[in-house]
């Protein structure tokens, strides 16, 4: 005969039942790594379930199935010991300011208070979004705005990629994330250019300037399948480009006729999207592959 039981899990990984904490520390462990949605359409205000032999064990949380309670710096912990790998690409936050982070159960786990400051402590503002601080402050690793799923891509640095721009693999590179906008297919980044990029008078290098526009009209048109290289690029110099300060670095696809693409960029403050760095227009030729091959 199947018994049923009913608990439920505070958003601060409490787990109770019939308003009685469980703390066992054997099984929540168990519980929780028995965990898995539950197909009954009798209970849907109980989405998971542990099955233990006999016993259906049903869970409500409060907000997600997994909460996360401790934290080493290296792995996220839930239940009594379980825990998963910390990757700062897998971090998310909602509009009311609670962090979350992948998690194997659910999609994403959320992250208590107390764990969630210690995780902060290496968070800051990236343009209208937030970032992770990783490999010692040389990479700035973007967090999903759950409220904007749907509505923007971010696309990461590839590890295996030698770009100066977007490599992770050049020990030189710039480690740049960028932000699509899924409706209009605009490409967006972020940065703070820093002694790498000196240029005269205490300012940016006019080359880093056309790198980073070339680099962000040329993500314009990968992100969308097309290999391209540029064939032509055109910058005109504003202002000058400030050492420590914010920029955002934007581009779009203008036009296309045939194998030519033409693209356009633009640099802005941050704090100040009147104040025009650069802006260039740049021809791109794609790379088709013979039929056949």
């Amino acid at each position: 005969m199947m018994r049923d039981f009913y608990y439920d899990l505070s958003d601060r990984g409490v787990l109770t039942l019939d308003g009685a904490v469980q703390d066992d520390p054997w099984f929540l462990d168990f519980f929780f790594r028995r965990l898995a949605p539950t197909a009954n359409p009798e209970y849907p205000e109980y989405p998971y379930v542990c099955r233990c032999g006999d016993e259906m064990n049903y869970l409500r949380p409060a907000d997600t199935p997994i909460v996360y309670t401790g934290f080493d710096g290296s792995r996220l912990y839930y239940g009594y010991s379980l825990s998963t790998p910390f990757h700062p690409d897998r971090l998310s936050y909602s509009e009311d300011g609670v962090l979350y982070h992948w998690s194997p159960i659910g999609d994403r786990g959320r992250v208590v208070p107390h764990v969630a400051t210690e995780i902060a402590k290496h968070i800051e503002p990236w343009g209208p979004f937030y970032a992770y601080l990783g490999d010692n402050g040389r990479e700035r690793v973007p967090l999903m705005p759950l409220h904007l799923e749907g509505a923007i891509e971010i696309i990461r640095p590839r590890r295996d990629n030698h770009c100066i721009g977007c490599g992770v693999a050049n020990p030189f590179s710039l480690r740049l994330s960028f932000v699509r906008d899924l409706k209009d297919g605009v490409m967006r980044t972020w940065l703070r250019p820093d002694e790498r990029m000196h240029g005269s008078m205490g300012t940016t290098h006019g080359g880093f300037v056309s790198l980073l526009l070339d680099e962000t009209m040329g993500k314009a048109l990968s992100s969308v399948g097309i290999r391209a290289p540029t064939a032509r690029l055109a910058v005109n110099f504003r202002r000058p480009m400030l050492l420590g300060e914010e920029y955002e670095v934007r581009s779009w696809i203008g036009s296309q006729q045939g194998r030519k693409k033409y693209v356009f960029g633009e640099v802005r403050a941050t704090n100040d999207q009147s104040h025009v760095v650069a802006d260039a227009e740049a021809l791109f030729l794609e790379v088709r592959t013979p039929e056949g091959e």
